[in-house]
């Protein structure tokens, strides 16, 4: 076993043992042995490389007794091939490139190949068809394409598990935030990956290779490159929200104290009301994003799940009546769009009497209504906000110290041609760190119009291809997901920011969160509360991993170092869940009390394979489908906890419930989108719409009084009706689910 993985066996007994602060990389092996053992298992799997003509299938015992390297693979020329890709189909690599490799693939490459070829996608299907995934007549031809594609995600994520316990690494792919929006944003960031600091501290230019291999030697090149990167950028993109609130008052007010509370509630946003004896309309422009507004008030808001219309009205009660006018908000229209916008203040003044501004004076011409709203319109443009497009993006592809630059310059630039075919970017390789990491900044609007778009499926395939890139280049590197090595989660730039400045001024404060995200991070420890609520779903991972390495003729340490990381997890979580036994207070598996919540649910492995599958849903009927199974696994879960747990438990139901919603809307838009594409119209990305959305404003509630034993048993019973109420809501939500599975639109 290579010194990394034994680092990694032991980590996990030592918390099995209650030590939970031991580094990774600390424990190794006799170097002289782990060469020893390293350069056989190379040496079997180059042989088995060979006996197999360097393609077709790898199948039983075609991989040896194979062996991972070291934590770092052995540099190879940029232009070498590995033996696998990355579908579940068994295609032999290029014969063109298999005969320019200039050596053959490492044993974690190996490893990886023969377990993508031995992963048997009859088995997935026979286990999602257990879970309830048959569907009724005809809904296998309906759903094959997502099955396959399903099956064909399972087998790639089997196979990275394999080839990490062999010793692969991790691919790195991050879109940086901060993204330049206009073109003095992208001259900073092309100045930023074109200098670096020499050994006296003095910038200077670096190599930076644009789409076409150019390199950008001078600053006159650099700067002809950003004329042309920036003929796609668009202008910022402008608040044009606005609501239709109607308020009915409680008692009669003046209208000096209707004005003033109005403009407290609205926070002196530009603002027109009518008041009619106790009822006021007005119409607002407001920093709430009224585009998913919209969408509830079309639909229904007996049939949506949103609370976002209860919390604004509540807001906007709240508001009035600490100003001294007592009223019931109730939000009746929302638009995001200018020319409808323009078009609801047009109908407000025809059709309400004594419009006024929001300081109590009349609104001139309304008699007129078209010329008088573009004239409200127009005074009222200065004090919109704006909001900046994403014309960029700052990506950035990492690999372990000691990995070949060149190579991982090759990968990088390949995932870019074949995910971001027709838009201009930049690459340059920083070397004044440890690991190896290439920079590069694309543009997010291509010459034809078309959007790169970075939702969570997009990442998961610009990491798998990074990863395949990686290995046709000779890296032994698989696209793993933080949940498979319990590895707690990433720090941003902000937070090194901040745990760097205390560490070097103790009058700069920062919370005990950031410093134990930081430091966990950096010294590589596992997530103990993943273990606790996720243990058995990590080891099923790591087992069904076990099962189909072996199918594959897999044998040796590879093997045994996988099968020891899910046995590993599967002690751990149950020693740390033992009845009389509960685990540490930050753990989400557990209550303030110590005791075990729903978290710690058997179901709970079951529902986080269901709820992980949902990202593999191409259309919004697979999408309803798989919505409908959650639900259905969440009901059986609510019917087994105890009383103690259905509180939390309702409030994780809405809030996955709330997820799932998000993601089929995307779906929706999508589907939308790909039916416009054949005309005129430039499709326009959901994430485009919804960034014509401001960010919701702080609430500028006061905090709540601390209220007496009588009140807070009041306030318990409402909540237990309320929760009643949502659960009878979701409940007829689900049936809703299950009748619109038909929708021939959405098919």
């Amino acid at each position: 076993m290579s010194g990394r993985l034994a680092g990694y066996a032991a980590e996990i007994e030592r918390y099995l043992r209650g030590e939970s602060d031991v580094k990774r990389e600390e424990l190794h092996d006799d170097k002289s042995v782990t060469g020893a053992r390293r350069e056989a298992g190379e040496f079997q799997a180059m042989k088995s490389y060979e006996r197999t003509g360097g393609g077709g299938r790898l199948g039983q015992g075609q991989a040896g007794s194979t062996l991972g390297g070291g934590s770092n693979t052995p540099p190879s020329s940029s232009g070498g091939l590995g033996a696998s890709g990355s579908s579940m189909s068994s295609r032999a690599p290029k014969s063109t490139a298999a005969a320019s490799s200039p050596r053959a693939p490492s044993a974690p490459i190996m490893v990886y190949g023969a377990t993508l070829a031995g992963f048997r996608p009859e088995e997935e299907e026979e286990d999602w068809k257990r879970r309830g995934g048959g569907g009724g007549r005809g809904a296998g031809r309906a759903s094959a394409t997502g099955r396959a594609a399903r099956a064909g995600y399972q087998a790639r994520a089997v196979a990275a598990r394999a080839g990490y316990a062999a010793g692969a690494q991790p691919a790195v792919f991050k879109v940086m935030p901060n993204p330049p929006s206009t073109r003095e944003a992208a001259a900073r960031l092309l100045n930023y990956i074109g200098k670096r600091e020499d050994e006296k501290g003095e910038k200077h230019d670096i190599e930076i290779f644009d789409e076409d291999g150019q390199m950008l030697a001078t600053g006159g090149a650099r700067k002809a490159f950003l004329e042309t990167f920036c003929e796609t950028f668009e202008p910022p993109l402008e608040n044009t929200n606005f609501l239709e609130v109607r308020f009915e008052l409680a008692s009669e007010v003046t209208d000096a104290a209707v004005s003033e509370a109005l403009n407290k509630a609205f926070g002196a946003k530009p603002i027109i009301y009518a008041q009619d004896g106790q009822t006021v309309e007005v119409y607002a422009h407001t920093d709430e994003r009224a585009g998913p507004l919209a969408k509830v008030l079309a639909g229904g808001r007996e049939d949506s799940r949103s609370k976002a219309l209860d919390k604004i009205e509540a807001r906007l009660s709240e508001t009035m009546g600490a100003a001294g006018v007592v009223a019931r908000a109730e939000v009746t229209a929302a638009v995001s769009r200018e020319p409808k916008a323009k078009y609801f203040l047009q109908k407000f003044i025809r059709t309400h009497s004594h419009v006024r501004h929001a300081n109590g004076e009349p609104v001139p011409g309304v008699k007129n209504s078209t010329k008088a709203a573009a004239s409200v319109y127009e005074q009222w443009r200065p004090q919109f906000s704006g909001r900046e497009r994403r014309n960029a993006y700052h990506l950035l592809f990492s690999a372990r110290a000691g990995t070949d630059a060149n190579a991982v310059m090759a990968a990088a630039r390949a995932v870019l041609e074949e995910r971001a075919p027709g838009y201009k970017f930049v690459l340059a390789h920083h070397k004044d760190t440890k690991h190896v990491h290439i920079h590069a900044m694309v543009q997010a609007r291509s010459a034809d119009g078309e959007r790169l778009k970075f939702y969570k499926p997009d990442l998961i395939a610009w990491r798998e291809s990074f990863a395949e890139k990686a290995r046709e280049n000779g890296i032994a590197m698989v696209a793993t997901r933080r949940m498979d090595h319990a590895m707690t989660r990433p720090f941003t730039k902000e937070h090194a920011g901040a745990y760097s400045r205390a560490q070097g001024d103790p009058r700069y404060q920062i919370s005990a969160r950031t410093i134990e995200r930081v430091e966990a991070k950096r010294q590589r420890r596992l997530d103990g509360q993943s273990l606790v609520v996720n243990g058995d779903a990590i080891a099923a991972a790591w087992q069904k991993t076990v099962t189909t390495m072996r199918t594959a003729g897999v044998v040796g340490q590879a093997l045994a170092a996988a099968e020891l990381i899910g046995n590993n997890f599967l002690q751990f979580r149950r020693d740390r869940t033992r009845e009389g036994q509960p685990g540490p207070a930050a753990d989400r598996g557990a209550d303030e009390s110590g005791q075990k919540s729903f978290l710690s649910h058997p179901g709970m492995r079951e529902l986080n394979a269901l709820i992980g599958d949902l990202d593999m849903a191409q259309t919004p009927l697979e999408m309803r489908r798989q919505m409908a199974r959650v639900n259905q696994a969440l009901d059986n879960m609510r019917e087994t906890l105890p009383p103690a747990h259905q509180g939390q438990f309702e409030q994780y139901r809405e809030e996955v419930n709330d997820k799932m919603h998000d993601r089929l809307a995307r779906l929706q838009f999508e589907r939308q989108q790909q039916r416009r594409g054949g005309g005129s119209e430039e499709p326009i990305p959901e994430r485009e719409a919804r960034g014509r959305d401001l960010p919701t404003r702080d609430d500028p509630r006061e905090p709540e009084q601390p209220r007496t034993g009588t009140e807070q048993e009041k306030v318990s019973a409402k909540q237990k009706d309320a929760k009643k109420q949502k659960a009878q809501q979701a409940e007829e939500q689900d049936r809703k689910t299950q009748r619109s599975n038909d929708n021939d639109y959405e098919r």
